[in-house]
This record gives C-alpha cells, structure tokens and sequence, in this order.
C-alpha cells in the first residue's frame, strides 16, 4: 500500500480503520466510523445510486453488500492520501457473488470528509480519474 502523507493525521487513521473493520467483518465498528447524520454515495453507474444519510441507511446499504457476496469480500487498499480536507483511498474490491459465483476484483476511490474523527461524507468511484477531476485534481497523474 503506497501512503502518501507521513505522520499522524486522524483522517488516515479512520480511513485505515474503515478497512479494518470491513475486512474482518465488524459492521458494528465500521458503521460507528460514520457521524451519525454522514452522507453516503455509492458510484454513479450501481443501481443503488444517490445519496444516503445517516448510520441507519448507511448500514442497510453495506448489509446489503453483504448479502450479495459468499467466501471472498476483501477490500485491499492500495493508496491512502489527503487531497485538501478529503481523504481519498484506492482499493481493490475483492468479492465473489453469491448467486453467480463469479469472482470479481472492482477497482474503486473513495473520498472522505471527516470531522471531529467521524466520516461525515463518503464517494465511491468506480473511475479513478473521475475521481481526481471530482477533487479538482484532474491534471493529476495517478500513481503506480
């Protein structure tokens, strides 16, 4: 995992939380990462677009994630950074349906906007570039 700011900073620390606790399956920790009233957004081009708010919301929509996958559902992240007052991660999404069978790796950014250590608003992209250009950082080059 490449890490691109040194030092402590709370952010990073909840992000790397927000794996932890996903990988090892702990819905109740991963879920309290969230303020309660966050806000949510899944990647544009899911059928379960728009936004969510709330810790309520936010947790059926992941229960739901989980329902949907058997065996393997590990997100390994792959790079942490802060870009201005958002935190973005890139993962490899690891998962095998349930119904299909069929493995799948999804790549996917996320951003997050923390405060006071909670996530208060959380965006999944599928396209990392579109990502960037969400955060302003379109001329940006990704990392290897």
């Amino acid at each position: 995992m490449r890490e691109r700011e040194t030092g402590a900073d709370e952010g990073l620390g909840v992000t790397r939380s927000w794996f932890e606790t996903w990988n090892r399956g702990d819905l109740d920790a991963f879920i309290a990462l969230y303020a309660v009233d966050a806000e949510m957004t899944p990647p544009a081009a899911w059928v379960e677009t728009g936004t969510l708010t709330g810790q309520a919301a936010i947790r059926q929509f992941f229960e739901g994630l989980k329902q949907a996958w058997e065996g393997e559902d590990t997100a390994v992240l792959r790079e942490l950074f802060r870009a201005g007052d958002e935190v973005v991660s890139r993962m490899d999404w690891q998962v095998r349906g349930r119904t299909s069978g069929i493995d799948t790796h999804l790549p996917v950014t996320n951003s997050n906007t923390m405060v006071n250590g909670k996530i208060v608003r959380q965006r999944h992209y599928l396209d990392h570039s579109e990502a960037l250009a969400a955060l302003g950082l379109a001329g940006a080059q990704p990392s290897k």
